[in-house]
C-alpha cells in the first residue's frame, strides 16, 4: 500500500513563495522515516533539516510539489476578495494527490475544521483514496512529517536565490527584523516592494503607514 504525506512551507511568509509538497512512500518503509530522525521540521535546525531531506530523497519515495508566487497567494486572500489560502492548498494538495496517486494520504490540515478540509479536497480528485486530515499532523506521521521537512528546504532554497537578487531578505517571515528592514527599505527608497513580496498582506499595509506618517512629518 502507498501511503503520502502532504504538508506546506511559507504559507504565513510576506516574502517569496508557498511550497505545498506530498511525498509518498510504500508503507513497509515508513519505519525508515522514523529511524532516520525525521519528524516535524520545525523542531530541527537548517542544517539537520538539509542532512534529512537528502537522506529522504535517497529512499524509494516519489514527490510531487506545487509552487505559488506572491501574486498567485494574493490573488487567493480573502482580504482581496479571494477564495481564501486554505482553497489554494486545497487545490495544490488534490493536484498532488492526482499525480502521487496513493492509498492513503495524511494532510496537516490548514482548516479549523479537518473533516471540512478534507470533503473539499476529496472532491477534487478523480478516484478516492483514504483521506485522513489532521491538526498537527507533522507531528504525529513520519510520512507528513518528511513532506514538512523536504517542503521547508525546498522554499529556503527559493529564498536564498531571491536573496542573490535583491540582497539580505532574511526568511521572508513578519517576525523577522530583517524581512522587515528589507521591506521598509524598498518602500523608502522606490516607494514599491518587488514582486517577490505579498503585497496584500497586513504587514505591507502597517509598514506603508508607517512610510506615509513619515513623509507627513517630513
Amino acid at each position: 500500500m502507498i501511503v503520502c504525506g502532504i504538508d506546506e512551507a511559507g504559507r504565513g511568509s510576506v516574502i517569496g513563495p508557498l511550497v505545498v509538497l506530498g511525498i509518498s512512500i510504500h508503507e513497509k518503509d515508513v519505519p525508515l522515516l522514523k529511524e532516520m530522525g525525521v519528524r516535524d521540521s520545525k523542531t530541527l535546525s537548517k542544517k539537520v533539516r538539509e542532512e534529512l531531506c537528502q537522506k529522504i530523497l535517497k529512499l524509494n519515495v516519489r514527490v510531487y510539489d506545487v509552487v505559488v508566487d506572491a501574486a498567485e497567494v494574493d490573488r487567493y486572500l480573502k482580504r482581496r476578495s479571494g477564495p481564501s489560502i486554505n482553497a489554494l492548498e486545497a487545490n495544490a494538495a488534490a493536484e498532488i494527490i492526482k499525480n502521487l496517486r496513493p492509498d492513503v494520504v495524511y494532510i496537516d490540515s490548514p482548516d479549523v475544521k479537518p473533516i471540512r478540509y478534507a470533503k473539499r479536497v476529496l472532491a477534487m480528485l478523480d478516484y478516492s483514496p483514504r483521506v485522513v486530515c489532521e491538526h498537527k499532523a507533522d507531528s504525529r506521521y513520519e510520512v507528513v512529517a518528511a513532506a514538512s521537512i523536504v517542503a521547508k528546504v525546498k522554499r529556503d532554497i527559493a529564498i536564498a536565490k531571491l536573496s542573490e537578487v535583491y540582497g539580505d531578505l532574511g526568511s521572508g517571515y513578519s517576525s523577522d527584523k530583517k524581512t522587515i528592514e528589507f521591506i521598509s527599505r524598498c518602500l523608502m527608497d522606490k516607494g514599491e516592494v518587488p514582486s517577490c513580496v505579498r503585497k496584500g498582506w497586513k504587514t505591507i499595509d502597517r509598514l506603508l503607514q508607517t512610510r506615509l506618517n513619515c513623509c507627513r512629518k517630513c
